[in-house]
């Protein structure tokens, strides 16, 4: 009879718990600690059946309303390219200041008159710690690819909800090989791969490793030239005072991306890796030199005005057109070096010759 008027005095008790929310309150307060997904889906209402086929809705910050919303340009830089049928593999395409509301985005390839040559369907998730960025990818949830086959000028963009976010002009031309033991067919690219580059720091660091970002073509080279050693020299008012810490070979791919290429500054008591403050610490022109065998290939040339390194004009937040902007900064989906990624300012450069 004891053991039963005490089970009953226990169940009393936990009901008497129950009532007050103790119970419930403990419980919300037990976490499982583990690694967290970088890329989230999307917090929020619930949408409709369908929904993810024509978009979802990219919740906007307040800071991401004042600016309006554009693609990240160096991830439509790095897209694969098939050689062989003149195509691209839709992935992950970075979006900065995602516009508020429920919109469709699409990335298509068009002719310079609007004209739609292929598209992807793409639905939005949003990156973790990163409130004004998130990520485009393709609808299906598998990797799309668009093939567009023919010579010509084209323009792959984003649209979103009519309006086209970020714009990269570029053209495809057919090689045919005319050697009778190799024979076949390829399309290369023309475009800002050619012109563009850019320094990368990561934000908020200012003893960080400041980085080169870089594409380059077996084109480029001289005549003749083959499998070359590649290497950066970072010219200061015309002194060099860094270079690249190893060569690197030419991929036979079309425009090669090399990311995230360190330089040594050569200092005393040891060597260093250049830091910004070795750019700024005068006014004056930085270049930065691309060399094949010791051969100059092609050069990068910016400005350090008033101890700042200075970027494009296409590379500030007031950019207009829109559609030209490059986002001064962005969050690196590849770098794991403080355990999730991080966000990097970008200085991008123009090539000189």
């Amino acid at each position: 009879m004891q053991k039963k008027s005490f089970g009953v005095k226990f169940v009393g008790y936990v009901l008497a718990l129950l009532a007050t929310g103790f119970l419930t309150d403990v419980s919300t307060q037990i976490r499982i600690n583990g690694p967290r997904p970088p890329i989230t889906k999307p917090a929020g209402p619930r949408t409709e059946p369908g929904a993810s086929e024509r978009g979802v809705d990219v919740k906007a910050t307040s800071t991401s309303q004042t600016n309006k919303a554009a693609v990240e340009y160096e991830s439509l830089m790095t897209m694969h390219f098939y050689e062989a049928n003149g195509g691209f593999l839709v992935e992950d395409l970075e979006v900065v200041f995602p516009s508020a509301g429920a919109s469709a985005a699409t990335f298509v390839i068009m002719r310079p008159s609007g004209d739609v040559v292929a598209s992807v369907p793409l639905r939005y998730k949003p990156l973790e710690r990163f409130p004004v960025f998130g990520v485009f990818s393709p609808a299906s949830g598998n990797p799309g690819t668009v093939r567009v086959g023919q010579s010509g000028n084209f323009i792959m963009a984003v649209r979103l909800g009519g309006e086209t976010l970020t714009t990269l002009p570029f053209s495809l031309k057919e090689q045919v090989s005319t050697d009778p033991f190799s024979p076949g067919r390829k399309f290369v690219r023309d475009g800002p791969w050619s012109d563009l580059a850019f320094f990368s720091v990561i934000t908020n660091d200012p003893g960080a490793m400041l980085h080169f970002n870089f594409w380059m073509s077996s084109r480029e080279l001289p005549e003749g030239m083959r499998q070359p050693k590649v290497t950066l020299h970072l010219l200061a008012n015309g002194k060099e005072i860094a270079a690249s810490r190893g060569p690197v070979v030419p991929d036979t791919l079309d425009w090669y991306f090399y990311e995230r290429k360190e330089l040594i500054v050569e200092a005393q008591p040891k060597q260093r890796w250049l830091a910004m403050s070795d750019l700024t610490k005068q006014d004056g022109e930085i270049t930065m030199v691309v060399k094949a065998n010791g051969q100059p290939i092609k050069s990068y040339k910016a400005q350090v005005k008033g101890g700042q390194l200075q970027t494009l004009e296409r590379n500030r937040l007031n950019t207009e057109p829109r559609a030209d902007f490059i986002s001064p900064r962005y969050v690196d989906l590849t770098d794991r070096s403080q355990s999730d990624f991080t966000m990097r300012d970008m200085f991008w450069v123009k090539k000189t010759h």
